[in-house]
């Protein structure tokens, strides 16, 4: 089934322009947001908490802009299943590789932090012909073997690198001949364990854990740390620009960097909401106490 599903409807569908395919998109907005209100509760409460002095109609504002780009975000996925590397570096083009490119000259490694802002899912294609480092991913596997695999080829065609979570701790232990520029996404809800090192903070006015798996890393091997901020030109259409968050991750206090990154991406949500991922439950745990 999961084959077939493949084979008549997502490759079919990849090969076409995103033209074509963005009618598709205003469809399966109309169709979650009004027919099935798709998460609405949950997507309108984070907004409405991230931003106390909303008024009611700006919340609905924003969750609409939101439910549109999710719903672009959708097709856009679709379409990287048959993208050429030409047309992802076209529309996610990074504009200050330099920042980067520097570590790659001294021959250092380099931990990358990102979110699920924008378009993540285009950086797996974009990046690789853009840096000088070898472009490696944390990645999760599904549940379905079949798309774990296909999702898997689809984006390491370019040259990425997928590092599943069991490989991670022995990953900067490898010899490898160019320096690796391992990413990081950052802001999902960790699992929530009472006896993990787990990092709370204030993120969008609200009291907020996470899991800071990229600055045990950079401190561990004392690798720079770099911010990845995607931001959407128009519909389809995305650039990076780099931050740097630290060179020298060793000189910072615990939880310094993890505070550092999520303060990067707090400014791009509150400069243009719409783009963050609203309907992930982020705020699902509360500190004890």
């Amino acid at each position: 089934m999961n084959r077939i599903f493949y084979h008549l409807l997502i490759r079919p569908l990849s090969l076409l322009p995103l033209s074509l395919l963005y009618p598709f998109s205003t469809g399966i907005y109309y169709l979650i947001y009004y027919l099935l209100g798709y998460r609405r509760k949950v997507v309108e409460h984070n907004i409405r908490n991230s931003f106390p002095d909303y008024p009611a109609e700006e919340v609905t504002r924003v969750a609409k802009l939101f439910y549109r780009h999710l719903c672009d975000l959708v097709v856009e996925s679709i379409r990287m299943f048959g993208m050429s590397e030409a047309e992802a570096i076209r529309r996610c083009r990074v504009r200050n590789p330099e920042i980067m490119d520097q570590f790659f000259d001294q021959h250092k490694n380099v931990v990358i932090v990102g979110s699920h802002y924008g378009n993540w899912e285009i950086t797996s294609i974009s990046f690789p012909s853009q840096f000088k480092h070898q472009i490696s991913s944390i990645f999760s596997k599904l549940k379905n073997a079949y798309f774990t695999r296909k999702i898997t080829n689809s984006r390491e065609r370019y040259g990425s690198e997928l590092i599943t979570k069991d490989k991670l701790p022995q990953y900067f232990e490898l010899a490898r001949p160019r320096p690796v520029a391992l990413g990081f996404i950052a802001d999902q809800s960790p699992n929530y364990n009472k006896n993990k090192n787990l990092y709370w903070t204030t993120f969008l006015n609200q009291e907020t854990v996470t899991a800071p798996g990229a600055e045990r890393y950079a401190q561990k091997y004392n690798l720079p740390v770099v911010y990845v901020q995607i931001l959407k030109q128009r519909r389809g259409y995305y650039e990076i620009e780099l931050e740097l968050v630290t060179d020298d991750p060793r000189s910072l206090a615990p939880g310094e960097i993890t505070d550092l990154h999520l303060r990067c991406l707090e400014r791009l949500i509150v400069r243009e909401p719409q783009y963050w991922l609203w309907s992930h439950r982020r705020w699902k745990h509360q500190r004890e106490g």
